[in-house]
């Protein structure tokens, strides 16, 4: 731990003048990728942060209905969704990165959601679409096996990753 303290850390890629890392890693060109609706196009309820705050609570039970596309396009948004792209390139999105070089990721382990099969999808931020990683059935015995709490990544409609 202490040789990450500020003062032991050395220049930053970014200070050395080396080039900016690519802005995600590439769609495999072997699966397919599957668009979603545009943020700009998604109708959201509104709800003052004071409120969102006060009636925030976690859930442990879980409805049987499944989400909408619509939903998860929001959903993906609001983790990490690109606003802009400026002349760097970096990204601008809804969360903060150091330097605006965001070095991850979100995928999305489906159980249940209208028009998508269960398995295992990667969000590609700049395009804003989802891109099938692997619809293998045993995908979410073998996640729920490696969690801590097995019946939450069984029954929710979908994990993010």
């Amino acid at each position: 731990m202490e040789s990450t303290k500020y003062k032991n850390l050395g220049e930053t890629d970014e200070a050395k003048g080396l080039p900016h890392p690519p802005l995600e890693l590439a769609p495999d060109p072997q699966k397919s990728v599957i668009s979603l609706l545009a943020p700009e196009d998604i109708k959201a309820n509104t709800i003052d942060l004071r409120n969102a705050i006060e009636t925030r609570k976690s859930l442990r039970k879980y409805s049987d209905d499944p989400l909408t596309m619509n939903e998860i396009s929001w959903l993906l948004w609001c983790t990490q969704g690109v606003k802009k792209i400026t002349e760097r390139p970096a990204t601008i999105r809804t969360v903060p990165s150091a330097g605006a070089r965001h070095p991850f990721e979100t995928y999305i382990l489906v159980n249940k959601v209208e028009g998508l099969k269960p398995g295992l999808y990667r969000f590609l931020a700049s395009q804003h679409k989802i891109q099938s990683v692997s619809l293998d059935n045993s995908l979410i015995e073998q996640f729920a096996n490696a969690n801590w709490s097995p019946h939450i990544i069984r029954n929710c409609a979908v994990n993010f990753i």
